[in-house]
């Protein structure tokens, strides 16, 4: 059934507040309601079911987003909704996984778009009778208002093991009209966890198999949580957390032709450190498509000096060879402070990396720049712009659309008067000129009255002259999403 648009403008909400310390609450002992007009967007069911786990993705003017929304009995499902016209017009949800059982979980749902295209991966146990998860997809050629039925890319039709956590990426073929689709998870079919990928055409003609890429004895040593990137001209990498050598590494695999044929051996990359002796978590990955030969960065956090640090290795032919050591990223003393879960973008040798880390007590949000593809870095620059360390400033995301970059973040500051840690809110800033320079004010993007709810879990697309960001939003007491489109441009003024 097709569901009408509803078309979205400033709403008069009202909104419950717990009452802070020193903040009467209402004459029976009830939290005060205080009415706000916003310009958020919800766009979730508007059930009181939770909607978590949101992604984002943008093509033209529209803004795709899927999530797991807990429904029927409190099971999760996959749920879809598009944002038209810079996502001033958002359609009904759709439950995109079909619970052929009336029982079954689908959840972590992943999202790729190329034109009109969309394509869905999620986890789901329909087919295992004691919680096994099979890794499924739907796709659409008509910007979401249609989709194909489900396809299951794992190959275990009785549930047999689990595969968890896809992740996807397509491009549009230059040689054609086409559009490659890559797909990883890690599974336990041979005990414990292998990383596999899939790779299609249009969605629908799939290799005969899935290839394995960790390249230790199968089942001998557990491969989790991979991410994925592919260059546009047949280049795919993938990168996951590896326990073979007794403490968690990371490792990396890719393909020249299309995600056929993969290397032989896969490649440590956090070296520096005798194998087995620090952990590094937190993996993120990027392709800088604009050089002539593809290159490929990966940033993680890990222990090997104490507190957790930021390192980065690259390779600059494709995934051929990589960095003999990586690079520690964060230049304040090593060790010396707690540094967690990076982020990287890289465009025409031009890399920006960046993460939270608590040296000045509270967590704030640092970024650090290469102009050399990582040769060589330029100092760090803090970020939020409250006092230092004042505040929890979390979860960094970055998006890049030419010389403009924007940086969006999760923040616990506090207006004075509440006199009490209070919740997050969602933060952004913008750059015009590739990263170097940020404004020194940033603009808070959920416009609820502040700190007094939770937002979480942003994701951001930096898209022609918006900035679209989606987050997990606890105004209206349970966990909905929300959606605002920002200015990707700085003010005169």
């Amino acid at each position: 059934m097709s569901d009408p648009a509803r078309t979205s403008w400033p709403s008069l909400l009202l909104l419950p507040i717990l009452a802070a310390a020193g903040c009467p609450s209402g004459p029976v002992g009830e939290p005060e309601v205080i009415a706000y007009t916003t310009l958020d967007q919800r766009i979730d069911t508007g059930s009181e079911a939770d909607a978590l786990s949101p992604r984002l993705c943008v093509s033209g003017t529209s803004a795709y987003v899927v999530w797991e929304e807990t429904r029927e009995g409190g099971r999760s499902q996959v749920l879809f909704a598009a944002g038209r016209s810079g996502g001033v017009s958002w359609e009904e949800p759709i439950q995109l996984s079909t619970n052929p059982t009336g029982e079954a979980i689908a959840a972590k749902p992943q999202i790729a778009c190329v034109g009109s295209s969309i394509y869905v991966v999620y986890e789901d146990d329909r087919d295992s009778e004691i919680g096994h998860r099979n890794v499924y997809i739907r796709y659409s050629d008509d910007g979401g208002r249609t989709w194909a039925a489900e396809t299951q890319l794992t190959g275990d039709p009785d549930g047999d093991w689990d595969a968890l956590e896809p992740q996807v990426v397509a491009f549009q073929d230059p040689n054609g009209i086409d559009t490659r689709i890559y797909v990883t998870w890690y599974d336990n079919r041979s005990g414990a966890y292998d990383v596999y990928v899939q790779s299609g055409v249009n969605g629908y003609n799939w290799l005969a198999e899935e290839v394995r890429v960790d390249r230790d004895a199968a089942g001998s040593a557990y491969s989790g949580h991979p991410q994925i990137a592919a260059d546009g001209v047949g280049g795919v990498y993938i990168v996951w957390e590896d326990s073979r050598d007794g403490s968690n590494a990371v490792y990396t695999n890719s393909s020249i032709d299309h995600g056929v044929n993969w290397r032989a051996n896969d490649t440590r990359l956090d070296t520096g450190t005798a194998a087995g002796t620090s952990d590094a978590f937190g993996l993120t990955l990027a392709v800088d498509r604009e050089r002539t030969v593809p290159a490929v960065y990966v940033a993680w956090h890990d222990d090997r000096n104490g507190p957790n640090d930021i390192y980065l290795n690259r390779s600059l032919d494709a995934g051929a060879t990589w960095d003999s050591e990586p690079t520690r990223i964060d230049n304040d003393a090593a060790g010396s402070a707690n540094s967690f879960y990076p982020v990287v973008n890289a465009v025409d040798d031009r890399v920006l990396v960046a993460w939270h880390d608590d040296r000045n007590l509270g967590f704030d949000v640092y970024l650090r720049s290469s102009d050399d593809a990582g040769a060589s870095w330029l100092s760090e620059t803090r970020v939020d712009s409250d006092v230092a360390g004042s505040a929890h400033s979390l979860d960094a995301r970055i998006s890049r659309a030419g010389d403009r970059v924007a940086i969006g973040w999760v923040d616990y500051r506090t207006p004075l008067e509440l006199g009490q840690q209070g919740q997050p809110d969602v933060y952004y800033k913008l750059s015009d000129d590739e990263g170097y320079i940020f404004p020194q004010e940033e603009s808070r993007v959920d416009d609820d009255p502040q700190s007094t709810a939770i937002s979480d879990d942003l994701q951001m697309v930096l898209s022609g002259p918006l900035v679209y960001m989606v987050w997990v939003d606890y105004r209206m007491g349970n966990a909905d999403l929300w959606f605002r489109a920002m200015p990707s441009t700085l003010s005169a003024d």
